[in-house]
């Protein structure tokens, strides 16, 4: 059993006392006094569903693994926040046919590893069914099953696809190894050893989000591209300039997502963590990926009590073959900004971390690029500048200034501050880079989580 506790913070106790006239007002709510490493914090909680772990769908491209015959797939997570009822969201958003999920199970999981936990394991239903059809263009989600977990846990969603399937919806899972049966296996989805989940896959086909019902203060979204989604967290096995990269073989796969969660958690927060970023993803309309804003509704708006949203976007369009500039993604910002404010919905915006140079020759901001003899080459200081600094440090400073004071915004994330190098302004600090000196690795993530302010959110 030990290779399948989870990993994060244990909450040694939990008093929960009804609102009653020596208590605050509290409405609906009750009063929940949570022990935390530094004592105990007393939040108000309500029943409800909140989010314990997600994935948006990216396409339904023409991969190797998510098309086939009378296959079964096994899916790693990990949640972002405890339960004791569970349910899962599929959706097939861009898929092209139909398709059936003949079987689904929820379970412990091990990283790195298709084995499960057979004494904590369950069948799920939908509308009491074992099986359903999920179209194109439509989502479905379990019935609710008494499963309990904690925070950090590896979860196990292992799903059974009946007959033929072609180009459903999926999110690269980079960082976190699933697997699959070959065709023809049928229902394995209650093989606890794994033995017939044989091939390894490099994404979560379907499986959309786990939400978990209790006594929670509701949901927070981190919405991005790919430096949100986590890719690199594992620490990656790049090692390339400025900053040779050691990955670091014991560490678990750190999302921003993640790190908030446990930092919640430690500071007696009920909320659940929900990732909503998707590789590539540009804040302007640069290449073939949604925008956020032509996502919000399906990607945000659809989640469980939504208390707010930590949006970082821009980096992608810097890099893009368009090399963007700051006026393009002010503009593209103040109408997610606005669609947010019409949900009422706070939102905080970050600042953009040293993530990349403009490298197309054909861009006006085309400039200077680091190489192994100048490591530091297009940086703004001492310079000459590659243009996208120049973007990338108006942007910020516009962010900082007008963009904290429009309607919605609740505060700036200067990730920027938090993972520069002081004296390497437009690089990232060694600790925090992944290799790529794009990607955050599993710490720089985590100092992104420790620059979000907590004040919005209710106690």
């Amino acid at each position: 059993m030990q290779a399948f506790r989870y990993l994060g913070r244990v909450v040694a106790a939990t008093v929960i006392l009804f609102c009653t006239a020596l208590t605050q007002s509290c409405g609906s709510g009750i009063v929940q006094r949570t022990s935390t490493g530094n004592g105990s914090t007393t939040v108000t909680t309500s029943p409800m569903w909140v989010g314990a772990w997600g994935a948006s769908m990216t396409n339904a491209a023409a991969v190797s693994d998510n098309s086939g015959n009378e296959r079964s797939y096994r899916f790693l997570v990990t949640s972002t926040i405890d339960g004791t009822q569970a349910r899962v969201k599929f959706s097939n958003v861009y898929g092209l046919t139909p398709v059936t999920l003949g079987a689904v199970r929820l379970s412990w999981g091990k990283d790195g590893s298709p084995t499960i936990d057979p004494m904590h394991d369950v069948g799920l239903t939908f509308n009491g069914n074992k099986s359903v059809v999920l179209a194109p263009g439509s989502t479905v989600t379990s019935d609710s099953a008494d499963f309990s977990f904690g925070l950090g846990q590896v979860l196990a969603v292992s799903v059974y696809l009946k007959g033929n399937f072609d180009r459903v919806s999926r999110h690269d899972s980079y960082f976190v190894t699933n697997y699959s049966t070959a065709d023809g296996a049928g229902d394995t989805t209650s093989d606890a050893a794994g033995s017939a989940f044989s091939t390894p896959v490099p994404d979560w086909l379907l499986v959309n989000e786990i939400d978990v019902y209790g006594q929670y203060q509701g949901t927070l979204a981190m919405f991005g591209s790919s430096t949100t989604d986590g890719l690199k967290s594992d620490y990656s096995s790049d090692k390339v300039y400025p900053i040779p990269n050691s990955p670091i073989s014991t560490q678990h796969a750190d999302r921003v997502s993640d790190w908030m969660a446990r930092r919640l958690a430690a500071a007696g927060y009920r909320i659940g963590v929900l990732n909503a970023g998707i590789p590539g993803d540009p804040i302007t309309d640069v290449g073939s990926v949604p925008t956020p804003n032509q996502r919000f509704a399906q990607d945000i708006l659809t989640l469980p009590n939504l208390l707010g949203i930590v949006s970082y976007f821009g980096s992608i369009d810097l890099r893009s073959a368009s090399c963007t500039n700051a006026a393009d993604m002010e503009a593209a910002t103040q109408q997610l900004v606005a669609k947010s404010a019409m949900a009422k919905l706070p939102i905080v915006l970050t600042t953009l971390p040293p993530t990349g140079l403009c490298s197309n020759p054909a861009s006006p901001n085309y400039g200077p690029l680091p190489s192994p003899s100048d490591p530091y080459a297009g940086g703004l200081s001492p310079g000459p500048a590659n243009g996208s600094e120049v973007q990338r440090a108006a942007f910020n400073q516009w962010l900082r200034t007008t963009g904290a004071t429009l309607p919605g915004v609740v505060s700036i994330a200067d990730y920027d501050l938090a993972l520069r190098d002081p004296q390497h302004i437009s690089f990232m600090m060694p600790q925090y880079n992944s290799g790529d000196n794009f990607h955050m690795n599993g710490t720089g993530y985590g100092a992104e989580a420790n620059s979000i302010s907590l004040g919005f959110l209710p106690r």
